[in-house]
């Protein structure tokens, strides 16, 4: 695999591997993962979010109407 991150990427500080822990690299650039949740996805957190973007807001929005005060 191609050791240079993609142009967007952050540059990341490489991680000592720990002891019986086998290291994991991100499946789209490579870089070594860290977090729980990135090593168990196999996608950095940036590049997780390329490929999954974030939903669009599609709450209706609120608006105030005017109307006669109630006693």
């Amino acid at each position: 695999m191609n050791d240079q991150p993609l142009p967007d990427c952050a540059p990341e500080e490489p991680v000592p591997e720990a002891p019986g822990r086998p290291a994991v690299r991100c499946r789209l650039c490579g870089r070594p993962l860290t977090g729980r949740a990135s090593r168990r996805t196999g996608l950095g957190p940036a590049c997780d979010a390329k490929l999954h973007p974030s939903r669009p807001d599609i709450r209706p929005r609120r608006h105030d109407v005017e109307q006669e005060r109630l006693f």
